[in-house]
């Protein structure tokens, strides 16, 4: 966490310094904001039958959850096309989990991730939903490319995130039969990884308003590359969403 906060701290002193430039700057301060869906991939580290068995049940039943996030970045201009970005960003990644009590029979896995619940003769009602969800503070350091003259061009980022987890939080919704609604949040157990490496592309639309203002709306794809638990069963997180941005030219 220390070492996130001090690279976005150089990033966001470069800015400041710049302010004191003369017309023209190559510098420039922004913001960004993102709303989309976020899902896991599944890994067995262990190779064992066992954990297959967990990868294909809970793939079976597992759904996206919403994704999103939003930060500061400063910005530096290398020439017509291409700036480098740097800055601080918070995000949310998770995924879900749906079971309808209609559906289970004797010995059905409700959730493989903390254990399993054994359905008799008793008929039970409603569903359940539970939710994953993890949150991070991310400081995004990347490339931009951006093409056109006009007020319409293309913009285009590559990049890669240091990210620190802040929480990991489990969310219980249980719909019961007569659909009145009971909701409990937690924190998840298990030796989460405090860190992880989040690359990230993402390209549209640019629009250059009058002045020094730049607004920027592009499909974005994150992916991170570390595993988020060291489990049997382990999982690596990515989200896709719509990010718009705006630019101002110091």
């Amino acid at each position: 966490m220390k070492h996130l906060l001090a690279i976005a701290a150089v990033a966001f002193t470069g800015a400041l310094h710049a302010q004191s430039d003369a017309p023209g700057s190559a510098w420039s301060i922004g913001a960004t904001g993102w709303y989309g869906g976020s899902y896991r991939s599944l890994l067995n580290t262990n190779g064992s039958g066992t954990a297959d068995a967990i990868i294909e049940t809970r793939d079976d039943r597992e759904r996206p959850d919403m994704a999103f996030g939003g930060g500061l970045c400063t910005a530096y201009r290398l020439s017509e096309r291409f700036s480098l970005e740097a800055g601080l960003a918070y995000a949310r990644f998770g995924y879900a989990y749906s079971v309808d009590a209609g559906e289970l029979t004797f010995g059905d896995v409700i959730d493989p991730r903390r254990g399993f619940v054994y359905n008799s003769n008793t008929v039970l009602g409603g569903s359940w939903r539970l939710v994953d969800r993890f949150h991070y503070l991310e400081v995004p350091i990347g490339l931009v490319m951006e093409l056109g003259r006009g007020r319409w061009g293309s913009s285009t980022a590559l990049g890669i995130a240091p990210s620190a987890l802040l929480s990991a939080r489990g969310i219980t919704v249980s719909t019961n039969a007569d659909g009145s609604e009971q909701r409990e949040q937690y924190d998840l157990t298990g030796d989460f990884a405090s860190f992880n490496l989040i690359p990230y592309f993402s390209t549209g639309l640019s629009m250059r308003m009058a002045g020094r203002l730049q607004w920027s709306l592009r499909p974005t794809v994150r992916y991170g590359v570390s595993q988020i638990i060291d489990a049997p069963v382990s999982a690596r997180l990515y989200s896709v969403s719509l990010d718009l941005g705006v630019r101002i030219a110091l």
